[in-house]
């Protein structure tokens, strides 16, 4: 087993903390006695996230603070305070203007790396990227991706304002955009301050399973992708046509990663690509059926992201956190119903089925 860079007892600094990841990163940590700070906009909101750790996790320690607007110069620099790691989770959303997004989006992650540069005692930082931070999905040629492989070429095809890209793509190639630039951004400052501390990034693909509070959370970020193909209608319609075929990441696999990237001394300066298996709209409708069968699902395509990535490493790391690989898609599936048929539409969902123009 490798060597622990972070001992249990240490304290970790995770932003967006009641997101789909980083609630399930802060559930990792605290499993496995490390104490966390969650920074959110609004503590007072969220103290339904402290009341749930206080009653599952009694070894650890979990508190929340609020961060207004992580755009704010030195906006984190007292709250990592005495904390022995950083957990850069959050990120900025696309909204009607997603130009004017990416500086600020840079701005938020460079806040915490510069943070964490003043508080000698931190020793790790791991960012959240994405997977479109490398590539995006393509089913006609085969792209091979290797840890210095950023898209480039959807940062182009975002700054183009001519008509050839879809409208409904905007958001998408934004969201692209603002991870690319902002993951590019953060290495580059390490490169140039040569801080004490271990850097890291995680880049996962599209994820599905458990969501840690269904009733709080409701069915966030990539859940509720693949909810349009439970419920079908007009929302899957749109999403079979702008959401191609890709690769999936368990919830808590991708936590647990997260978790990986932060502790292991033997993961220094890497990216480690959360890609667990590919999948398409069929798979994932053929796992509805089998779980409900009774229930008609609409009919969905095929196809498959040719897309060839080093995930290997990542495995790896995986298996050292949890003793094994990477978690089925039809476990995902069956772990992920709880939200899908219970959960609520959170705000995030909202602003986006607004910009898409998608309609209840």
């Amino acid at each position: 087993m490798p060597i622990l860079a972070l001992q249990p007892g240490s304290t970790v600094f995770v932003t967006g903390v009641n997101g789909l990841i980083g609630s399930h990163v802060a559930d990792q940590l605290l499993a496995r006695g490390y104490n966390v700070v969650g920074a959110v906009r609004d503590a007072k909101k969220n103290e339904w996230l402290a009341e749930y750790f206080a009653g599952k996790h009694h070894d650890a320690k979990f508190s929340l603070v609020t961060v207004l607007d992580i755009t704010v110069e030195g906006c984190y620099d007292d709250l990592v305070k005495g904390c022995d790691a950083v957990m850069h989770v959050a990120t900025v959303m696309p909204g009607p203007d997603p130009k004017t997004l990416i500086p600020s989006a840079i701005t938020g992650s460079v806040n915490a790396l510069t943070a964490a540069v003043k508080e000698p005692r931190i020793k790790r930082v791991v960012l959240t990227s994405s997977s479109v931070a490398a590539v995006w999905p393509n089913q006609e040629v085969k792209i091979t991706i290797d840890q210095g492989t950023f898209n480039e070429t959807a940062i182009k095809s975002f700054w183009d304002d001519s008509d050839k890209i879809d409208p409904m793509m905007k958001i998408f190639l934004a969201y692209t955009a603002i991870k690319t630039e902002t993951e590019k951004a953060c290495w580059e400052f390490v490169k140039k301050s040569n801080p004490g501390f271990v850097f890291n990034t995680v880049c996962p693909n599209v994820n599905f399973g458990e969501v840690l509070l269904p009733e709080k959370q409701g069915c966030p970020s990539t859940v509720h992708w693949a909810k349009t193909a439970y419920t079908g209608g007009p929302e899957f319609d749109i999403s079979k046509k702008i959401i191609p075929p890709q690769w999936y990441i368990d919830t808590v696999d991708c936590a647990l990663l997260h978790v990986g990237a932060l502790i292991y001394d033997e993961v220094r300066n890497e990216r480690l690509f959360g890609f667990a298996r590919r999948f398409n709209w069929k798979d994932l409708v053929s796992i509805y059926k089998k779980i409900y069968p009774d229930k008609t699902f609409p009919e969905a395509p095929e196809g498959e992201d040719l897309t060839e990535v080093p995930n290997q490493r990542a495995e790896e790391v995986l298996s050292w956190v949890k003793g094994s690989g990477w978690k089925s898609l039809e476990d995902s599936v069956r772990e992920m119903m709880p939200a899908i048929v219970g959960g609520t539409e959170g705000a995030g969902e909202a602003r986006i089925r607004s910009e898409l123009g998608m309609e209840k």
